[in-house]
């Protein structure tokens, strides 16, 4: 039997190879061209901007190692696969907040898609004020079998939030171990605060405009 340093370098490795990240990576394009059609769609539709950006990325295999090592699982690329639901993320960037719940309604309607997992950080935002609606989907892959796919969806004052807390919280470890807690908190509810004002001000305007056309 091997030492558990070489088990996790196999694990490693085997988390590299090609033709067990292609599937990831067809997948994600996949759900890009979705994304971007229905951007196009409702873009129209609704004589704005549906979708502001759209983006993807595929875990490390250092990044996957630690999580499957924190979660206790069996060290493998099996186990991740199968329970890891955040191996390829997509990040969807909205203007508003109704958006976030219309996208998310639109991803469940699709039958080419099994929504398998939901998590509303918007209305629950986490402990740290993390705001995002959060799915885990099942796309079918070119590659053979599906591959799931964690879809992250706020808004451009949400994402601004967290990419500042991320680089400069996240990555460094617990929140007990610094002091902008309260700040970020209070910064979260604000920028939530801010999305419902301009959500209001937006069907204000659009109101407006029927008005005069009518």
């Amino acid at each position: 039997m091997g030492s558990v340093k070489e088990e996790y370098q196999e694990f490693l490795h085997q988390m590299g190879e090609e033709a067990f990240l292609y599937p990831y990576r067809d997948a994600c394009r996949r759900m890009e061209q979705k994304l971007e059609k229905i951007n196009r769609d409702y873009s129209e539709k609704l004589g704005r901007a549906f979708i502001s950006q759209i983006t993807y990325r595929i875990k490390t295999p250092e990044s996957c190692l630690n999580k499957i090592v924190k979660k206790k699982y069996p060290v493998n690329r099996n186990t991740a696969r199968e329970y890891l639901g955040d191996i390829a993320g997509m990040r969807v960037i909205c203007n508003f907040l109704d958006d976030i719940y219309k996208l998310a309604e639109i991803i469940k309607a699709d039958k080419e898609l099994k929504v398998v997992k939901t998590k509303d950080y918007v209305k629950r935002p986490k402990a740290s004020g993390y705001q995002s609606l959060h799915m885990i989907v099942v796309i079918p892959s070119l590659a053979g079998e599906g591959r799931k796919i964690e879809i992250q969806i706020r808004t451009q004052a949400m994402n601004f939030w967290a990419v500042v807390e991320h680089h400069f919280v996240y990555k460094k470890g617990g929140y007990e171990k610094n002091g902008f807690e309260k700040d970020l908190k209070e910064c979260a509810r604000t920028i939530y605060k801010i999305d419902k004002k301009m959500l209001l001000i937006r069907k204000k305007m659009e109101t407006a405009k029927k008005n005069e056309n009518f």
